[in-house]
């Protein structure tokens, strides 16, 4: 089952948020998800948009179309990527903390296999500090 959607998700609470990124892993659990988290500040709600991933690899790399990451980040105030891990745990990889440090955005990853996330932060971040450490305290 391939994931394509352009539309947000718009959730209340942090918790919920990771929850509905789990349940889009668990529901294409035969290649990596990937997408947006951001916050929108006047609604106070997250908002997640789930991206088809266009990796040539889908199993083990992501690969997010950069006109949607521009897009999302002109939209609404961005938290992080997110992305799955089919095998393996949630720690990165070494290409998710080369990718994280050149996008300066936290990655989001959460394993199929651990049921954990993990939340690598690059050196040189745009994002809140307070929203993410509200992500890392839920996760």
């Amino acid at each position: 089952m391939d994931l394509i959607m352009a539309h947000k998700i718009h959730t209340k609470g942090v918790k919920k948020a990771l929850t509905t990124i789990k349940e889009i892993a668990h529901k294409n659990f035969k290649r990596e998800i990937c997408g947006f988290l951001g916050f929108d500040k006047e609604k106070r709600e997250y908002l997640i948009q789930p991206e088809e991933n266009i990796s040539e690899d889908p199993f083990n790399f992501f690969l997010i179309n950069p006109l949607s990451y521009l897009l999302f980040k002109d939209d609404c105030e961005m938290i992080g990527v997110f992305h799955s891990h089919i095998i393996g745990d949630e720690n990165p990889s070494e290409f998710d903390v080369k990718m994280s440090e050149n996008c300066c955005q936290p990655f989001i990853i959460y394993s199929l296999n651990s049921k954990k996330i993990n939340i690598y932060t690059p050196k040189t971040s745009e994002v809140d500090v307070n929203i993410l450490n509200r992500i890392k305290a839920a996760a």
